[in-house]
C-alpha cells in the first residue's frame, strides 16, 4: 500500500506539470501584452515589405542616386560627393523607420526644387501630368483605405478565434484538473480503506 501511494503521488506531480505547461501556453496566447506584441510584430513586417515594394531595396537608391549626381556634370563636384555619400548615411540614419526615410526624402526633393528655378517645360509637364497625379491621389487614398478596412477585420477576426482558442483550452485544462482531482480523491479513498 505505501508503494501504492507513492506511485500515486508521482502520477499526480507529472499530471501537475503537465498542465503547469498546458496553461502556460494559454497564458501565452491569452495575456494582452503578449498578444499586441505579436500584432505589432506581424504589422512590422508587412510595413517593412511595403517599404521595400515601394521603395525598392537602399543598393537601388544608391544607385540612383550616384546616377543622377554622375550626370550633375564635372563642375559640380563638391555637391557630387555629397550627394554620392547621402544615401549611405541616410540608410543609416533612417533604417528600420520608413516613414522616416519618406520624409527625408521628400525634404530633400523640397530642398532641390527650391533651389533649381523652375523651366517652361516643366511647367508644361506639370500642367499635362496633373490629371494623372490627381487620379493616382485618389486611387492610392482607396487602396490605403481598403489595406485599413482589410486590416481591422483581419484583426477582429484574430482577436475572436483568439478567444474561442482560449475558452476551448480553458475548458480543456479544468476538464483535466477535474478528472485528476476525481482520481486522486478515488485513490484517497481506495488507500484509506
Amino acid at each position: 500500500m505505501g508503494q501504492e501511494s507513492e506511485e500515486l503521488r508521482a502520477d499526480i506531480e507529472r499530471r501537475r506539470e503537465s498542465m503547469t505547461g498546458t496553461i502556460d501556453a494559454i497564458e501565452d496566447r491569452v495575456v494582452p501584452g503578449r498578444i499586441i506584441e505579436r500584432r505589432r510584430q506581424v504589422a512590422r513586417e508587412w510595413v517593412g515589405g511595403v517599404r521595400e515594394r515601394v521603395m525598392g531595396p537602399p543598393q537601388a537608391l544608391k544607385h540612383q542616386a550616384s546616377s543622377a549626381a554622375d550626370r550633375m556634370g564635372d563642375g559640380m563636384s563638391q555637391v557630387t560627393d555629397k550627394i554620392s555619400d547621402a544615401p549611405a548615411q541616410l540608410q543609416q540614419a533612417t533604417a528600420g523607420s520608413p516613414l522616416i526615410a519618406g520624409a527625408v526624402a521628400f525634404g530633400v526633393g523640397a530642398l532641390i526644387a527650391a533651389v533649381l528655378p523652375e523651366t517652361e517645360p516643366e511647367r508644361r509637364a506639370i500642367r499635362a501630368m496633373q490629371p494623372q497625379v490627381d487620379a493616382a491621389t485618389d486611387a492610392l487614398k482607396d487602396a490605403g483605405q481598403q489595406a485599413l478596412e482589410t486590416a481591422k477585420g483581419s484583426a477582429q477576426e484574430a482577436a475572436g478565434e483568439l478567444k474561442e482558442s482560449a475558452s476551448d483550452h480553458a475548458r480543456q485544462v479544468a476538464d483535466q484538473a477535474k478528472d485528476a482531482g476525481q482520481q486522486l480523491k478515488e485513490s484517497t479513498a481506495t488507500a484509506d480503506q
